[in-house]
């Protein structure tokens, strides 16, 4: 038997959300897929996959811009690969709002939190942090557990395996292939310029080199090889977007998958069924009571439960229990000064 969880009426807020979605056409969606996959391709071979001008692209990206469905340009960071490890918690609020408040006020503050993300369901705050230490967690768990003891209604804690990224083939259907991160740590050496040129990418994963160098008063050559390092040692996995999805009609979706036992045949096929589908984001892989999360893009829930049936009918036998969180904020290094840009 297969048990699920979730809580909140969500069939409303979908319904209007789809209503109130943003337009777009075949040539918008092929341009987000794009950049979404790689935001620093060159726009003439933009124009060439879109078979329109450059002219034409450039227009398109700057009213995408300008409409606040593309919320900006960045460059994810791999902090496994500079020695950091990683460390997830979720919790369950209470329902005071101005602690609620306090609270999130104070973890987008600290530079280790690399992901928090708020939702309705399972949890109502997730969040991931990179720390150099089970020492450091531990502190950092305690402390923030002490300030909000009557906030804080329950708790659980994982760390991360591996993070498998699917391309937004939501937007653009087509076959595609998993992007992993996080899965070989490693201790690599930067070099102050590397840090800067890392920093300048982070808030602008399309700026132009030459202005980079011009910026940081080096040469052209010297960022150039330092970003090339940077990709090689996949200390920079991807140069990507922020997508408004909301604004497109779409909502995001945390499925929590318990096994009985997570064979490595069950492992293997769960991937290949989910690289299959067009509205999986990220598959996870963590030490946590749960074995995997499943993250999906859908247009309401009725799509999204039809997802997770066919999961759970093709796993009947492995999957033990099934929880969902609909998120309703995501932030990726809130604090917007990561700590691999700290010194020493």
């Amino acid at each position: 038997m297969i048990f699920y969880a979730f809580h909140g009426n969500i069939y409303k807020e979908s319904q209007f959300m789809c209503n109130m979605a943003y337009k777009l056409d075949k040539i918008d969606r092929r341009i987000l897929f794009e950049l979404d996959k790689n935001c620093r391709i060159a726009d003439t071979v933009l124009a060439k996959k879109v078979r329109r001008s450059k002219e034409s692209v450039r227009y398109r990206i700057k009213k995408l811009v300008d409409d606040e469905v593309i919320l900006g340009f960045t460059t994810w960071i791999d902090p496994t690969k500079l020695g950091y490890q990683t460390a997830k918690i979720y919790l369950t609020l209470a329902n005071k709002p101005e602690q609620r408040k306090r609270f999130i006020e104070k973890v987008k503050k600290d530079k280790r939190l690399f992901w928090l993300g708020l939702a309705e369901g399972a949890w109502n705050a997730g969040l991931t942090y990179f720390v150099q230490s089970n020492q450091e967690f531990f502190d950092l768990k305690n402390e923030l557990f002490s300030e909000f003891k009557d906030l804080i209604l329950d708790s659980k804690t994982g760390s991360l395996v591996s993070v498998h990224v699917h391309d937004k083939t939501f937007l653009y259907e087509t076959q595609t292939e998993w992007l992993t991160m996080f899965k070989h740590p490693e201790q690599v050496e930067l070099d102050p310029l590397s840090k800067q040129i890392l920093k300048v990418l982070f808030k602008n994963g399309r700026e132009n080199i030459a202005s980079i160098a011009h910026d940081l008063n080096t040469s052209v050559d010297k960022v150039r090889l330092r970003m090339r390092r940077m990709e090689q040692k996949e200390i920079i996995p991807k140069y990507t977007i922020a997508l408004n999805y909301q604004k497109l009609g779409y909502e995001f979706y945390k499925t929590f998958l318990y096994f009985h036992n997570l064979s490595d045949n069950d492992l293997e096929d769960l991937m290949a069924h989910t690289r299959d589908n067009h509205h999986t984001v990220h598959l996870v892989k963590q030490i946590s009571p749960w074995d995997i999360e499943l993250e999906t893009m859908c247009s309401s829930y009725e799509e999204y439960n039809e997802i997770i049936g066919e999961i759970t009918q093709q796993f009947s036998g492995s999957i033990q229990k099934v929880e969902t969180a609909i998120m309703g904020e995501d932030y990726v290094f809130p604090s917007k000064k990561p700590v691999v840009f700290s010194e020493g």
